[in-house]
């Protein structure tokens, strides 16, 4: 007696490569996401870098450091509230994942080769990356965190 259809380890064979196939998309579609937040948060810091180079020609320093030698990470009553203020970005730029992820700020002042640097955290990109163009890193002392190879953060200089 011939009978159709399929074993149940023919079934299993198949289910098992379509759970496989399916990891593997995910993952990908994962990586792909991951790695459009990560080119968002560039464009945000060139958005705001673009905002500050204004910023500084209109008033002739840079915003203010709201705790001088400290970095100042955003919220609604950092650096970022005076380029809103002055028209010179529409709105606070967030973070694409997550508003525990922060774009940060610290003004070294004039004269360094840093000046007013402003730092986001990427998710995809590996750490050995994250000095490409226009990332200004590796750097002096002063902002050797930034520069350490165990890193995933990308930073723009802005030295006046």
């Amino acid at each position: 007696m011939e009978r159709k259809g399929f074993t149940l380890i023919e079934l299993l064979v198949v289910i098992a490569i379509l759970g496989i196939l399916a990891t593997i998309i995910l993952v990908s579609v994962n990586n792909a996401r991951a790695k459009a937040r990560d080119t968002r948060r560039i464009a945000d810091l060139k958005q705001i870098q673009t905002a500050i180079l204004m910023y500084y020609d209109t008033h002739n320093a840079m915003p203010a450091n709201q705790t001088p030698g400290f970095g100042y990470c955003d919220s609604q009553s950092n650096f970022l509230q005076e380029l809103v203020a002055d028209g010179l970005i529409q709105t606070y730029p967030k973070d694409p994942r997550s508003p525990s992820y922060r774009y940060c700020y610290y003004d070294y002042g004039p004269g360094n080769s840093i000046g007013a640097l402003i730092v986001a955290t990427l998710e995809a990109a590996p750490p050995s990356t994250t000095g490409i163009p226009p990332s200004c890193r590796p750097w002096a002392p002063e902002a050797n965190w930034c520069s350490q190879s165990s890193n995933t953060y990308y930073c723009l200089c802005n030295p006046y």
